[in-house]
């Protein structure tokens, strides 16, 4: 039986920054850029998303959506309430996330919409509807600079390796 660890580990380090250069990268591309054999890539990618370490992810333009309009979303509900509330907006299709967070506005959302007045009749005509939010602050999006995370430093900051290690299981 195979067992991987589901968290990359420091030997992932090229393979993972390959793959935020190019996540469209061929097993022979991410293989150059290893050091490992594509069947060795194959596997290691193939463990890590078995793992749920690792998944694909597509990000749209939102316009080729019909959205036009985006706005931060910062509601106030009370601790006994949150995750209902937080349940019942991840239903909400205008809605790209939802996320608790900390502070007097204790959940976060971004809305997707496609004009202003699409923004303005969700905020009446669901968001208005539940009585649980205390308060509300909205926010327009008028300018995405970045929207993916970085590496997390302990792979990132890794040193490129002469020989590099294989991958456990590989």
């Amino acid at each position: 039986m195979n067992t991987v660890a589901a968290a990359p580990t420091p030997a992932d380090g090229d393979l993972l920054a390959a793959l935020q250069r190019d996540g469209r990268a061929s097993l022979s591309d991410l293989a150059r850029a290893t050091g490992w054999s594509a069947a060795t890539v194959a596997r290691r990618l193939a463990d890590l998303q078995a793992g749920g370490a690792l998944f694909f992810d597509v990000e749209l333009d939102p316009a080729l959506l019909g959205v036009t309009t985006q706005a931060m979303l910062w509601m106030a509900v009370a601790p006994a309430h949150l995750d209902q509330v937080a349940r019942t907006l991840a239903d909400h299709p205008e809605l790209a996330y939802v996320a608790a967070v900390t502070g007097p506005h204790n959940l976060a959302a971004e809305a997707l919409c496609p004009d202003p007045a699409a923004l303005h009749r969700y905020l009446i005509d669901k968001l208005g509807t539940l009585e649980t939010i205390r308060g509300l602050e909205t926010a327009p999006i008028l300018h995405t600079v970045k929207a993916a995370g970085p590496l997390p430093s302990a792979v990132r900051d890794t040193p490129p390796r002469r020989a590099r290690p294989r991958p456990t299981g590989a």
